[in-house]
């Protein structure tokens, strides 16, 4: 069954996909081709290399992201921020990496923590993002943070976990008084033909953007699951996160 999702960026018809694509073009090449096919569907596609932009531009990537590029879908380029734990140096640095090599048109701050502790420092990284070039910041939390995060980024990773977990989130009042395009919800080993389920329930729970895959495993986002997007298929394994 194919997910249906109406292009509204402010979620107002339903969740657009943001999608992590942690998987190589060699191993599956016909899904980036699917990705740039799906534009309409899809609010933003995280690329990451290595675990970040790697130390070397990657000629595989290269072809893929001119695809998704073509077709209008912005690009978000992966660094792991470690609860705040990385320095703002190797941090910022990255992002340079990403946007020189790949053209990247925002970020992914991923491992962000949820407390008020490092608010200070992320409102710096996001800053020092934007004026390295990168228009979109994504603060991946995981689970819902102190509301003031989202007054510096554009878009907050509230939930990351799997399907049984997410039957029973509570989202917080806060939540409901910001536009559905701020907030993002992941949910792996989603049982099969629960995936348009899963779209219906992040609609409720105001998110505006949306990733739901069958996978699971430590790295569930190695491959796009069957039915996420028009000729999509199940590639092959790339464990290589």
């Amino acid at each position: 069954m194919r997910l249906r999702l109406r292009a509204d960026p402010a979620g107002r018809d339903g969740p657009l996909l943001v999608i992590p694509a942690y998987f190589q073009p060699g191993s599956d090449p016909s899904a980036w081709e699917s990705m740039a096919a799906s534009a309409a569907m899809i609010r933003a596609v995280i690329l990451n290399v290595a675990n970040g932009p790697g130390r070397a531009p990657s000629p595989p990537h290269l072809g893929s992201l001119a695809l998704l590029r073509d077709a209008g879908v912005l690009v978000l380029g992966y660094v792991d921020t470690n609860y705040g734990g990385r320095p703002a140096g190797c941090v910022l640095a990255d992002i340079e990496r990403y946007r020189r090599w790949y053209e990247v048109g925002g970020v992914c701050f991923d491992r962000a923590p949820a407390g008020p502790r490092h608010l200070e420092h992320y409102a710096m990284l996001a800053s020092g993002a934007r004026e390295r070039g990168a228009g979109y910041v994504f603060f991946n939390h995981g689970t819902h943070p102190v509301p003031d995060y989202a007054d510096h980024a554009d878009l907050l990773g509230t939930f990351e976990g799997p399907w049984h977990a997410y039957r029973t989130l509570a989202v917080p009042r806060w939540v409901r008084t910001r536009e559905a395009a701020k907030f993002y919800h992941v949910v792996h080993s989603v049982p099969a033909g629960c995936l348009p389920m899963t779209l219906r329930t992040a609609a409720r729970r105001n998110a505006g953007c949306v990733y739901a895959t069958d996978r699971d495993g430590p790295n569930p986002y190695d491959r796009l699951p069957a039915g996420l997007l028009p000729g999509a298929t199940p590639g092959a394994s790339s464990r290589g996160h």
